[in-house]
């Protein structure tokens, strides 16, 4: 493959990245290693990527795996993708808004469960990691680059301050583990703020299985509304002004605030209540 660099191509190209899109091109070429040999694809594997803007990390990943589909929203990075690198005749690029992406459906001719990569706008980054959870089936391993503070509260423990919707909608359903720190010198243009890049490993079989997604959901929700009540008063209205008593058939003290419960604690008050509400 020929050497080339995100600096060169937004030279040869000239054009600038895209602020509204969130566009922070990952540039030092030993951090994209880190970041493939973290995926530890096979070359039997697909590969799918989240916003592959210059296609630098596409193109390398490319040699290491199957298949790669690129989705990619920016129709000017589109453009150069295939122009700059045509002759790898194993990448697909796909120009999609990937949050409106039906994945079920785009992923069909690709070997599932897929490994996902992508160095993601932090302006969307929960809410992408969310879609990946909502269809966890489909996925066996995602590696990403986050805002830090996003990454801590991905992988924070019960108690702390950073423990709450987005550390336990992924714990219900996978195991994050932060991997490293990308300063933001290796960004063009630098972000305002550190990355971390993170891994998240989907199980086949995942620990706890959830009656109602959308009652857990909610519960989870509601309860960190107001994270400073005890879960008995933030839950009052959906436990029936308290009629509902789940307690000591979820081993949960009443008094405790949302925090303090675990996921396991939160998967079975959803259990308890959905046949219920």
């Amino acid at each position: 493959m020929k050497n080339v660099t995100v600096g060169k191509l937004l030279k040869k190209h000239k054009i600038r990245p895209n602020k509204k899109l969130g566009q922070n091109f990952l540039a030092d070429p030993n951090l994209i290693d880190k970041l493939i040999d973290a995926l530890d694809v096979y070359p039997d594997e697909d590969v799918l990527e989240i916003g592959s803007g210059l296609s630098v990390l596409t193109a390398k990943l490319g040699l290491h795996a199957q298949r790669i589909l690129a989705i990619e929203k920016d129709k000017r990075l589109l453009n150069i993708a295939r122009e700059e690198f045509s002759e790898l005749a194993n990448l697909t690029f796909h120009e999609a808004d990937f949050l409106k992406c039906d994945l079920s459906s785009l992923l069909k001719k690709y070997h599932t469960p897929i490994k996902v990569i992508g160095n993601i706008p932090y302006y969307i980054s929960s809410q992408i990691i969310l879609a990946l959870l909502d269809n966890a089936p489909l996925f066996q391993r995602a590696v990403l680059t986050v805002q830090k503070e996003v990454a801590d509260r991905l992988a924070a423990e019960p108690s702390s301050k950073d423990y709450g919707i987005l550390t336990i909608f992924i714990g219900a359903k996978a195991q994050c583990d932060k991997l490293f720190d990308l300063a933001p010198e290796a960004f063009i243009p630098p972000p305002e703020v550190t990355s971390t890049a993170i891994k998240i490993t989907f199980t086949k079989n995942p620990s706890f299985q959830i009656q109602n997604e959308l009652l857990f959901k909610k519960i989870v929700k509601t309860a960190f509304q107001q994270r400073r009540k005890t879960i008995k008063n933030s839950l009052k209205i959906l436990l029936k002004n308290n009629r509902i008593k789940p307690w000591s058939s979820c081993n949960i003290e009443p008094e405790l605030r949302p925090e303090q419960l675990t996921v396991e604690q939160y998967v079975a008050l959803a259990n308890y209540l959905a046949p219920l509400v």
